[in-house]
């Protein structure tokens, strides 16, 4: 997949101090045990993306959204594969049980 130059990551809030080199992006893990983050092409569709969520009943313990070089994404987050502009619903799957 081209990825923009630049797109927007989703950081959540995590136990620890932060730490610049460490931060935790919101993510989940696949089937395959692959750690799969949703990136943004805009601003916009993030907080979008975050406020359907919280509709749906996921809490996403956000932190930021900062902009982020999508050339480097994978040298920058060796760990994850990447969704651009997911829906929460495909991302997250079926809304949670009250």
């Amino acid at each position: 997949m081209d990825m923009p130059e630049r797109v927007f990551v989703v950081v959540v809030e995590s136990e620890a101090a932060r730490d610049p080199d460490g931060m935790p992006v919101l993510s989940r893990n696949t089937q395959g045990g692959a750690r799969l983050a949703p990136i943004f092409s805009s601003m916009l569709l993030a907080t979008t993306f975050l406020a359907r969520a919280q509709q749906l009943g996921h809490v996403v313990r956000l932190d930021y959204i900062f902009p982020a070089d999508g050339r480097r994404l994978s040298e920058d987050f060796p760990d994850h594969e990447f969704a651009l502009d997911p829906s929460p619903e495909a991302f997250f799957g079926e809304p949670k049980p009250d």
